[in-house]
């Protein structure tokens, strides 16, 4: 058992590098709230998690629903790995 911190960083670009091993900046990933030029991660009224880009005032990618925070962030985990591969060839 540890003392004094959590065993597991909970914030959501720590989470991301844990499950898609990519590194995420802090300024793309948004949980909890609509940001602009961010991937968001925000609970619905329903209790599920919508995953989506916001920019311009609006969402212009919505990648998808999930019924708890960690699959919600494996969902944009996935995305944020196929991107990085496809920046990579």
């Amino acid at each position: 058992m540890t003392t004094g911190g959590e065993l597991f960083p909970q914030d959501p670009t720590s989470q991301l590098a844990q499950f898609s091993k990519v590194s995420t900046p802090d300024s793309l990933v948004s949980e909890g709230r609509e940001r602009e030029q961010a991937w968001c991660v925000v609970e619905a009224d329903d209790g599920w998690w919508e995953v989506f880009y916001y920019e311009r005032g609006s969402r212009t990618q919505n990648l998808g629903r999930a019924n708890s925070r960690i699959a919600a962030l494996r969902l944009l985990g996935g995305r944020m790995l196929v991107t990085d591969i496809l920046n990579r060839s």
